[in-house]
């Protein structure tokens, strides 16, 4: 089973989203994944993204969103970790603002990786002392490692 390891690099997480509304952090974090080298077209993936987002928000409570896309063009899952200190409304389920963000990007044919992806993801943030933790952490490197291992014990 695919671990989150293989899908985020370190230089995709942002420690400090400076977007105050939802738009504006979806294009800091689709930014990351440009920068990256790991997308070519940024608002092909914005668009891609709110297509989606316009089916229902993928903010699913808990101070926690995972929006995510199908893409023509990669290979791989790719995805980008985003931590907001002061929180996004997200028109989450719960009507908290979204604290927390995986977004996650999948090549155009692979469903069911993409769906395993997901629930992987949802199941690491389910953890209320988790989700507390990521909160306070110092930066991005602390947080990637602490997700890479947390993700290696579920």
């Amino acid at each position: 089973c695919m671990t989150i390891e293989e899908v985020l690099e370190e230089s995709c997480v942002i420690a400090n989203l400076q977007g105050v509304s939802k738009r504006d952090v979806l294009i800091e974090l689709v930014g990351a994944l440009k920068k990256a080298n790991l997308i070519k077209n940024e608002q092909e993936v914005v668009n891609v993204i709110f297509d989606r987002e316009k089916l229902g928000s993928t903010g699913i409570g808990d101070g926690v969103a995972i929006p995510h896309g199908k893409l023509k063009g990669i290979r791989r899952i790719i995805c980008v970790f985003g931590r907001s200190l002061q929180g996004v409304d997200f028109d989450s389920i719960d009507q908290k603002p979204a604290h927390i963000f995986f977004l996650l990007l999948a090549p155009e044919n692979s469903a069911s990786l993409h769906l395993k992806m997901l629930s992987r993801i949802s199941k690491l943030l389910r953890d209320p002392s988790f989700r507390k933790r990521l909160l306070e952490l110092a930066d991005a490197h602390d947080i990637y490692r602490s997700v890479v291992e947390e993700d290696r014990r579920i």
